[in-house]
């Protein structure tokens, strides 16, 4: 049995194969996103329930850290082929936009965290998740122009 849009005539054909072509990296921004998230995600508990911090600035620290391991990986795995001279230039122009993402997603921890009651570590799961997609195709088409 033959799957119809994996038919090369069937009208679809075209929309799969330019559907593949734009977000064949999106697995390994993907999986790169989830390690960092894991690291955000421990660092947090770490600095909050070892240092004592406020899961906020926890927060804050981890992400940075984070966003560090991000960088690399997608420069250098996801996004691989990009120009790489500039580097520098285009790591802080990341760090630029990622602090205004992070500022959209600190917000959205402290709402979940502070005002609706869900424990910290679930508010960042759930910013987490809302911000990939989001954050995969700012990547894409503003930090490696890819």
């Amino acid at each position: 049995m033959i799957i119809p849009f994996l038919n090369r005539e069937h009208k679809y054909y075209p929309f799969r194969k330019e559907f593949i072509r734009k977000f064949k990296r999106y697995p390994h921004f993907v999986a790169i996103g989830m390690s960092g998230f894991l690291i955000n995600l421990f660092l947090t508990f770490f600095f909050t329930e070892f240092f004592h911090l406020w899961y906020l600035f926890s927060y804050i620290l981890a992400a940075l850290l984070s966003w560090v391991f991000n960088f690399y990986m997608n420069s250098n795995f996801t996004f691989r082929g990009h120009h790489s001279e500039h580097n520098l230039k285009r790591y802080l122009f990341y760090l630029q936009t990622y602090s205004l993402i992070g500022l959209a997603s600190l917000s959205f921890v402290y709402l979940l965290t502070s005002i609706v009651g869900m424990h910290y570590l679930m508010s960042i799961f759930v910013s987490s998740a809302i911000m990939s997609l989001a954050t995969f195709v700012f990547n894409k088409k503003v930090i490696f122009k890819y």
